[in-house]
């Protein structure tokens, strides 16, 4: 393999279309330096194999972009080069080492270098073992580079995203448009929250259609418009609704006796089934009034929402105060401790706040916040998370750094509220105050939540005073 070192005209030499790093930045205090002092280390580049009208050869370059970039603000007819005869496979092996080495370089630019490797037939594990990388990393890298360009273009500026949200962005391999909809998406970590449970319900409806097959039980489909408590079919009466995803139905479903009698329709993600009705039931049905039906069906539709968006929220709300509990200002923790303390002890009614918090639910919030507790799950010796072991933890924790009696607090809080909260104008005054709070210390309340505390899901939506 040929090398040998000349002055090359900076007009003969190009920039290289597979070099990792997309922008050379700015050159002009390296112009500077070389307009006073030259080029100290040649530039390494290889014949492209073609020349230019005058017969020149041209050379791409491998490693030196910013140089010949300064080069020619600094106003060089030539520079100093190494030429070196390379296949397209060290081309691109020399230049993702090099640019490895450099903090500037993005995960996406990295991630596409391991791929322009791999497209030559590079294995992963010669990968790692050239950058220095483990295979993981690289495996990890190879499937942030499989996002699509289309995908990319949706994205205000997707050479900014961070490596956690190029992860999350790749989690939806398997499905495009939910992986377009969160490039796109202003508000990032409140979208992925949603899609995340949105593909969640799809898996679990498509496991219970899977069960109900096999158990020889037809599902229908409702009717379009209707819902689980709008409508029955003729003669039968609404019986169960299942919507929890978190729990497999179908297991107890398939084993009662009703169940060849019931029908059972699907219902987005959800599943109702519906029983016969009586000769008495149907005259009783008939006596029922629009106006009830309506309201009920309301009020109903209501609860299914607020659970949902709850489920959503508390999702935020949790993975935020975990990623910035630890590091709030001592500003912004003294106003938290105050303002909760003053609406646990005092609050802002006619009579004194009464609140019941389980101590082991609060155990559980501290975990997911992200505090280290020595126990974290039941076992012979601890039959709840409320215990000595843990309680002793947290006094230690708190005797060193006070303010992180906030985190506790927060526990409480987050423990003692649900989905109904937002069901209820009492309820609704609750989360107005402890979103207050969060606000205070930085949390930033997306669209959605600021809805539910103008009291969308209250009957009377959003007029109810």
């Amino acid at each position: 393999m040929d090398i040998t070192i000349e002055n090359l005209q900076v007009d003969d030499l190009h920039a290289n279309p597979n070099n990792p790093r997309k922008q050379v930045g700015d050159v002009d205090e390296l112009a500077s330096s070389i307009r006073s002092q030259g080029i100290k280390q040649p530039l390494l580049v290889t014949p492209t194999g073609e020349t230019d009208i005058d017969g020149h050869k041209q050379y791409r370059v491998v490693i030196g972009h910013r140089r010949l970039a300064a080069a020619r603000q600094a106003g060089l007819s030539t520079v100093p080069a190494i030429v070196e005869e390379m296949d397209a496979r060290r081309e691109r092996e020399i230049m993702l080492v090099e640019n490895t080495q450099r903090s500037d370089l993005t995960p996406i630019e990295e991630a596409d270098g391991y791929q322009g490797l791999l497209d030559l037939g590079v294995h992963v594990k010669e990968m790692a073992e050239k950058t220095g990388r483990s295979d993981r990393f690289v495996r990890r890298r190879l499937k942030i580079a499989r996002i699509p360009q289309e995908t990319r273009d949706m994205s205000a500026d997707f050479s900014q995203l961070s490596l956690d949200q190029l992860d999350k962005l790749a989690e939806f391999e398997s499905d495009p448009d939910m992986q377009r909809e969160l490039a796109r998406a202003d508000d990032f970590d409140c979208t992925y929250q949603r899609l995340c449970r949105e593909r969640r319900k799809t898996i679990w409806h498509d496991k219970a259609l899977e069960a109900l097959a096999k158990a020889g039980i037809k599902v229908e489909s409702l009717p379009d418009g209707k819902n689980f408590w709008n409508w029955h079919p003729h003669g039968y009466k609404a019986a169960h609704s299942f919507s929890d995803i978190n729990t497999d139905f179908w297991t107890s479903f398939i084993r009662e006796s009703d169940w060849p009698e019931a029908r059972v329709y699907s219902y987005e993600y959800w599943f109702c089934t519906y029983t016969p009705i009586s000769a008495d039931e149907l005259e009783k049905d008939k006596a029922k009034t629009d106006k009830d039906n309506a309201i009920k069906a309301r009020g109903r539709e209501l609860n299914r929402q607020a659970r949902e968006f709850e489920a959503i929220a508390k999702a935020n709300r949790t993975a935020w105060l975990k990623a910035n509990l630890r590091t709030l200002t001592h500003e912004h923790a003294e106003t938290g401790i105050c303002r909760l303390a003053l609406a646990d002890t005092v609050g802002w009614r006619s009579v004194f706040p009464y609140q019941s918090y389980k101590g082991e639910d609060v155990i559980r919030e501290l975990i997911a916040f992200g505090w280290s507790l020595p126990i974290t799950e039941h076992d012979d010796e601890h039959w709840s998370l409320e215990c000595r072991e843990n309680l002793d933890s947290i006094r230690m924790v708190l005797k060193d750094r006070p303010l992180r009696i906030l985190d506790v607090l927060a526990a409480r809080w987050e423990s003692n509220i649900g989905w109904n909260y937002w069901r209820s104008r009492h309820g609704v005054d609750d989360m107005c105050c402890w979103y207050d709070v969060l606000e205070r210390i930085g949390y930033r309340v997306s669209e959605d939540e600021r809805k539910a505390l103008k009291g969308a899901y209250l009957d009377g939506g959003d007029d109810e005073s």
